[in-house]
């Protein structure tokens, strides 16, 4: 089934950046600041956190004056490109499920994002193919979202 969908997409990629940071106060406020002090907005974040260290995954409306922020503050990251997707309620999260498992693509993991694109709800998913993932999301009538979609 997979091989009936399209590899390449025209729109905007939406990257996230992964920090990894010991698990210290103070910590998530120096990465807020340095982004907010070059006045790129975090649309996403999730943060895996372990006794010692913490892995926070950031969805920043502009990559590019993100990647310049974390480097400036001396903030070691990870740039990796995601997709996003509109959901209108549990039922979607289903559909999508239900795509990708179709189509032996694998959700390596995912978590909302803080904006909503046109009023509805938007998830990131990491997958191990995202070209795939985003024409067998959207042959299923998944509305993939691009940076342009989130961007403020």
């Amino acid at each position: 089934m997979a091989e009936t969908f399209s590899r390449t997409r025209s729109k905007k990629d939406i990257f996230q950046f992964s920090v990894f940071s010991e698990n210290k106060v103070g910590r998530l406020n120096a990465i807020t600041q340095a982004f907010v002090q070059n006045d790129v907005h975090i649309l996403g974040m999730s943060c895996l956190d372990q006794t010692d260290c913490a892995v926070m995954r950031i969805i920043p409306n502009y990559p590019e004056f993100a990647e310049a922020a974390l480097s400036k503050a001396g903030i070691a990251f990870s740039k990796t490109e995601v997709l996003a997707v509109e959901i209108s309620g549990a039922e979607d999260l289903l559909k999508i499920t239900q795509a990708l498992g179709q189509a032996e693509i694998n959700i390596h993991y995912l978590y909302p994002l803080f904006c909503r694109p046109a009023g509805k709800s938007g998830i990131v998913l990491s997958t191990n193919d995202s070209d795939l993932a985003a024409s067998v999301l959207s042959g299923f009538g998944i509305r993939v979202l691009d940076l342009d979609d989130l961007a403020r």
